[in-house]
């Protein structure tokens, strides 16, 4: 944990609200300024993802029907860090149960934190390449449109006509794009 400077909100005490499968909602209280605050704050952990590409250099993309949001979403694989596992070995699984591919080279692009007003989640996003079909084998929960694009661009400009675009789908084309990192 970094250390606090003079002006720093000060952490009083976290309640734990809700505690559910995949999230833990707490009320934390801060002293801001000599007042003390209420944040709820979302516990998720940590996720991995990764933008699939073949030896032709074509892309993959998947269409996933997302509850939160009652609609579908075109996104790169990803997922939810199990206890015991590296972001490495959970992109992995997700690739083969989303997409069917195993990964025989992967190379991380860097980390974000998704929505820091609200939670801790930080998410792990890759390049996955050597691609290698085995079969998918989505969760039973999982309903999923595997989408193949010729390249990057033709990815990216999908993404851009959705009528809200799934930020770390786009923030990993965008920097693939603009040579933020070479693919």
């Amino acid at each position: 944990m970094r250390s606090l400077r003079n002006n720093d909100p000060e952490p009083i005490n976290d309640e734990t609200i809700y505690a559910g499968k995949r999230v833990t909602l707490i009320k934390r209280l801060l002293r801001v300024k000599g007042s003390v605050v209420t944040r709820e704050v979302v516990r998720f952990g940590e996720a991995a993802a990764a933008l699939p590409i073949l030896p032709d250099g074509k892309v993959i993309l998947i269409k996933q029907f997302r509850a939160p949001i009652n609609g579908w979403v075109l996104e790169i694989p990803a997922g939810v860090i199990e206890p015991g596992e590296s972001p490495e070995e959970t992109i992995k699984r997700e690739l083969v149960e989303e997409i069917g591919y195993e990964a025989g080279s992967l190379r991380k692009l860097f980390s974000i934190h998704t929505t820091p007003g609200y939670s801790d989640e930080v998410l792990h996003i890759y390049v996955a390449e050597d691609l290698k079909y085995v079969g998918a084998r989505p969760e039973k929960y999982e309903v999923i449109e595997t989408v193949v694009f010729k390249d990057v661009d033709e990815a990216l400009n999908a993404v851009l006509s959705e009528p809200v675009a799934d930020a770390k789908t786009l923030l990993t084309l965008l920097a693939l794009r603009t040579g933020i990192t070479d693919p």
